[in-house]
């Protein structure tokens, strides 16, 4: 079989997967129930996955690719200025996070119980995000926005200000309230990546900075 012959049948059981575990749960799905809906044999699937789990985390991974590249998308667009592209860039993953709970009923639950294996699975891309935000914190700085003597230490800091928003236990809920906390988080920040005084931080949100 060939490698796209593969990769083929590894999607299709991932897509079925997807659509039963967001809606079932990972408890109340069975391999068996995931093979019938990708149309495969149970051994079929265990050629390419070893568990429920192992899906599943599979599927957070293709989730947390496609939130990866809107962002890179965020950095690339030249109609948003740095300050935007800092709001907007952190603002995603949180919000596009609590929209898929929203929707799923069982996403919380799925979440929580993957938890303890996620940073693992989820490293590679979480260090691609933010070098991407470094990126953007780089141009920044060569536009004369910011001042930054370690832009991977301060997306790196960027970063953990805003986990404590996703789910399944974020420290505020709502997505007003979200959004007004984590725009507070980014006018902090700014003050310090810009190097300007509290007066001066008005000033630049006063005229426009998009925060």
């Amino acid at each position: 079989m060939s490698r796209v012959a593969k990769q083929n049948i590894r999607e299709k059981i991932l897509e079925a997967a997807e659509r039963r575990l967001w809606h079932y749960g990972i408890k109340k799905t069975t391999i068996d129930e995931i093979a019938a809906d990708a149309g495969v044999g149970k051994g079929t699937v265990y050629l390419y996955f070893d568990s429920k789990e192992d899906i599943s985390l599979a599927i957070f991974v293709s989730y947390k690719l496609g939130i990866l590249r809107e962002q890179e998308e965020i950095a690339r667009d030249s109609n948003l200025d740095t300050f935007e592209k800092i709001r907007e860039f952190l603002l995603l993953p949180v919000l596009s996070a609590h929209l898929k709970c929203s929707e799923s009923p069982e996403a919380q639950d799925l979440i929580a119980v993957l938890k303890p294996h996620l940073a693992d699975h989820l490293r590679p891309y979480i260090e691609k995000e933010r070098q991407v935000l470094a990126d953007i914190l780089t141009d920044g700085i060569k536009l004369g926005d910011l001042s930054v003597d370690d832009p991977c230490s301060a997306a790196r800091s960027l970063k953990l200000m805003t986990m404590g928003f996703m789910p399944p236990f974020p420290c505020v809920s709502g997505r007003e309230a979200i959004e007004r906390e984590i725009d507070l988080i980014v006018k902090l920040a700014i003050r310090g990546l810009a190097g300007r005084s509290p007066s001066q931080e008005t000033d630049v949100v006063e005229s426009g900075s998009g925060v």
